[in-house]
């Protein structure tokens, strides 16, 4: 698959605001109006879709308003980038009425992480566009940056950077204690997001042909769900081809896991989990790196490529994300 890689940003460049998941519920309400004060402070400008402030269910409107905006801030010469509010639950009801020929005509940055995987998947598979799954406005910039203060300059270095600079951000430090899985080196193309939303796209026309995976790096992160739903969601890759296929694993945090419907069973840790589903194979896996839920999120753009060394615990983007 051809990597589509959008136009770099600069200073004073307009980034468009859409709620392509949740709606901006009133208890949203002050950390996203931090977020854009957050985008501010880095020098851009911003404009927000005409349907932001919709609210139908668990979405920020029904699909066709969520895709309206979407669709508009890609036709919107004036717009260089796009970020989601924040995550949520309604991402894949959206993705029947994105037009995706004007995406390929108008590559811009796509900017999110959780429920945001279903577009940066999406788009990747039909386009080849660059995914930027890193920090969103409420959620990340809003909320994670200011109850991870310690971390929140470089983090944010990192997003400004990987957005306005066409070379690699490089070597990206850990910013907690990274994990070694299973030994080795790897170098691929990035691909992956949230582990559950990734497979939801499996057997749908979003989900990307199965030799995309060839020698990439897969990352997940999980959060709120049961161990076994995990297993489910790794079986389901290992079934489909996609472990035999990758060069290596990144995992990023597993939080708020679940207890399971019955107090007998005696749980695997996380670790025990993967290394068993993933006994037949011999890729490096780097874990607990610093993306997912309730925690800063380096950029992890997919489409891009990285290296990792478990031995020394070291993470490199080796490719830029924008030209």
């Amino acid at each position: 698959m051809q990597t589509l890689k959008p136009p770099k940003l600069n200073k004073g460049d307009t980034v468009g605001i859409v709620a392509p998941s949740l709606p901006i519920f009133p208890s949203f309400r002050k950390n996203y109006e931090i977020g854009k004060q957050e985008l501010i402070k880095m020098g851009f400008k911003i404009k927000e879709g005409k349907n932001i402030n919709k609210v139908r269910w668990w979405a920020g409107g029904a699909p066709k308003e969520q895709a309206e905006d979407i669709n508009s801030m890609f036709a919107d010469s004036e717009v260089k980038a796009i970020i989601a509010q924040t995550g949520g639950h309604s991402a894949i009801s959206v993705l029947e009425h994105i037009n995706f020929d004007l995406i390929k005509s108008n590559p811009k940055p796509f900017i999110g992480m959780s429920d945001i995987t279903t577009y940066h998947i999406a788009f990747f598979a039909k386009t080849g566009l660059v995914g930027l799954h890193m920090d969103d406005i409420t959620y990340g910039m809003g909320w994670n940056w200011q109850n991870f203060m310690t971390h929140k300059n470089y983090v944010s270095q990192l997003f400004f950077n990987v957005l306005t600079n066409n070379k690699p951000l490089g070597n990206i430090k850990p910013l907690s204690t990274w994990e070694n899985w299973r030994e080795g080196k790897a170098e691929g193309m990035l691909i992956g997001g949230n582990l559950h939303l990734i497979n939801t796209l499996i057997g749908t026309p979003y989900f990307p042909p199965l030799e995309t995976f060839n020698g990439t790096i897969f990352y997940w992160e999980e959060e709120a769900i049961t161990m076994y739903n995990i297993a489910r969601a790794l079986y389901q890759l290992k079934y489909l081809g996609v472990f035999e296929k990758i060069s290596g694993m990144a995992v990023g945090k597993i939080t708020h896991l679940k207890k399971p419907s019955q107090e007998e069973i005696k749980e695997p840790t996380a670790k025990e989990l993967v290394l068993d589903i993933l006994k037949e194979y011999n890729s490096p896996i780097l874990a607990n790196m610093d993306f997912g839920h309730y925690t800063v999120n380096i950029p992890m753009p997919v489409g891009i490529k990285a290296s990792l060394d478990t031995f020394n615990k070291t993470f490199d983007i080796i490719e830029s994300a924008v030209t």
